[in-house]
Order: C-alpha cells, then sequence, then structure tokens
C-alpha cells in the first residue's frame, strides 16, 4: 500500500513539474490540459500496481482503474468530464500496449 501511494504521489509531481519547466511543452499543455494529463498518467499507476501488487490480470485491473476513474467523475466532480474519462482510459490503454 506504501509503494501505490508513493507512486502516486510520485506520478502526480513528475506530471505538473515536468510540464511546468519545459520551454516548448506550454502549447501542448495548452491543448490538452494538465489536468488530462494528469488523469492518464494517474491510470496507468494505478493499472500498474493492481496488476503487480494486488495480482489482478489484465481485464481486472484494467476494469478496476475505469471503475475508478469514473466513480471520481461521477461522485466526487461537480460534473461529468467526458474528456478525464477518455484520459483515464487512454492511460490504461497506455499500460495494456506492450512495446
Amino acid at each position: 500500500m506504501r509503494k501505490l501511494i508513493l507512486s502516486l504521489i510520485a506520478a502526480y509531481i513528475l506530471s505538473i513539474s515536468a510540464l511546468c519547466s519545459a520551454g516548448g511543452i506550454h502549447d501542448l499543455q495548452d491543448a490538452v490540459g494538465e489536468d488530462k494529463i494528469a488523469h492518464a498518467a494517474v491510470s496507468y499507476v494505478i493499472c500498474d500496481q493492481l496488476k503487480r501488487n494486488a495480482g489482478m490480470n489484465d481485464f481486472w485491473a484494467a476494469f478496476t482503474t475505469l471503475c475508478i476513474g469514473a466513480i471520481k467523475e461521477g461522485l466526487i466532480d461537480d460534473r461529468w468530464d467526458g474528456g478525464d474519462f477518455a484520459a483515464d482510459c487512454a492511460g490504461v490503454a497506455f499500460y495494456q500496449v506492450r512495446f
């Protein structure tokens, strides 16, 4: 559990600080938005940790991560943002792709 929390914190800090310090990345940042990049990064890390540390297979790790994203968008945020959920889906998809 400690590794999961540290990974989530590290992903959040890296996604924001790396984007803010680069000069040419501001165009991408304006087009996509920090929030979407953070959603994709955190979804990637959650899916990774569910597979590695919780022992879930690819399907259940992806399904659980997307459920977490949907619950967050539906219950915690004031309104549903399809772009944020699409970023969650992209983070899970990036994890599932084998390089």
